[in-house]
């Protein structure tokens, strides 16, 4: 399945692949990696959640669309005023806000109700090429290995949470170990929290938590004694809502990362007794992105040993309709199934 819908402008055939042509203020990527999120999975299995069924009202796009937002690739095609050389890495920053509305003009582009996002309102990442604007491209080391480089975007996401709540010295907690919980480990760490519990339901999970800095490990069953200061709910299922609120002390700050598609019950008298402050944090701004790209690229993040399964572009359908795996999946366009 390597044959991919383009609708861009003067598209042209290269090697019997339909590659398309940038326009102006575009780069064309050759798409390195790109890393499969669950709300990659999500989209698939219970959508359509944010892909759009009717034309998107800026980018007049509608399913079916090019999955892929955690992305790393080589500039391939660019004009000389895109500031970009062809052969240069770059990770793009999926999101494209109005900059007019209000939450842009306040600094909270990430809330923009116009957003236009690769993979969800416009073509994404799982694909062997993509066309970008130049100007959403973000220069990754070219040394650091695919399955850290395509990360950049998950750890912007977890950087942006951490501006959430005060992690210095304060006791934090994270809810769900996959791929998304253990970036939230790592900033954690590195943003000087006192003490990082890892609470999950995976026993494997917990091990690799264990294994890669977090101060203790426990089940759900075991949330209500953690007494957080601080906890991150990262796994996105209605249960893990739950454990999060046992988890959080009184007068303690509970910050929801998770993609919840559903409702979820929350037991409002206790949130009211304990005082518990919950916040949402949702996607991140280009300067998370710009950060969590730095810090792989210096070393200082992606660093924590994860599960990785590398698989060809073909692999992405099946890895889609099956939903997600103790390994991050990513997927590499120039490996052959």
């Amino acid at each position: 399945m390597r044959a991919v819908r383009w609708h861009a402008r003067g598209d042209v055939r290269l090697d019997d692949v339909l590659v398309p042509s940038p326009g102006e203020g575009e780069v064309l990527i050759r798409v390195e990696a790109a890393a499969i999120c669950g709300t990659d999975v999500d989209e698939v299995r219970l959508g359509p959640i944010t892909v759009p069924v009717r034309p998107h009202p800026v980018s007049g796009r509608s399913a079916p669309i090019t999955l892929g937002h955690e992305i790393v690739g080589v500039v391939a095609e660019a004009r000389p005023e895109s500031g970009l050389a062809v052969g240069q890495r770059v990770a793009p920053w999926p999101s494209r806000p109005c900059g007019r509305c209000r939450e842009c003009r306040s600094g909270h582009a990430n809330r923009c109700p116009s957003m236009v996002a690769l993979g969800m309102s416009v073509d994404g990442g799982m694909a062997e090429f993509l066309v970008v604007d130049a100007d959403r491209c973000v220069p990754v080391g070219a040394d650091v290995e695919p399955e850290r480089a395509v990360l950049v975007e998950p750890f912007a996401v977890a950087l942006h949470a951490a501006h959430r709540a005060e992690l210095r010295d304060r006791r934090v907690a994270i809810v769900g170990m996959g791929s998304l919980g253990l970036c939230v480990l790592e900033v954690a760490i590195r943003a000087g929290a006192k003490e990082v519990i890892a609470v999950s339901r995976s026993e494997a999970a917990r091990t690799a938590a264990a294994q890669d800095g977090a101060t203790a490990v426990v089940s759900y069953d075991q949330a209500a004694g953690v007494d957080a200061d601080v906890v991150f709910e990262t796994a996105g299922e209605a249960t893990a809502v739950g454990v999060s609120v046992a988890a959080t002390r009184r007068g303690g700050q509970l910050v929801i990362l998770g993609g919840h598609v559903r409702p979820v019950e929350l037991d409002l008298l206790d949130l009211v007794v304990r005082e518990i402050d919950v916040r949402g944090s949702v996607s991140h701004c280009r300067a998370d992105f710009v950060a969590a790209a730095e810090a792989i690229t210096a070393g200082e993040l992606a660093r924590a040993r994860r599960r990785v399964e590398l698989a060809p572009l073909e692999a992405g359908p099946g890895f889609l309709r099956n939903g997600g795996g103790a390994a991050k999946r990513v997927l590499i366009p120039e490996l052959r199934s």
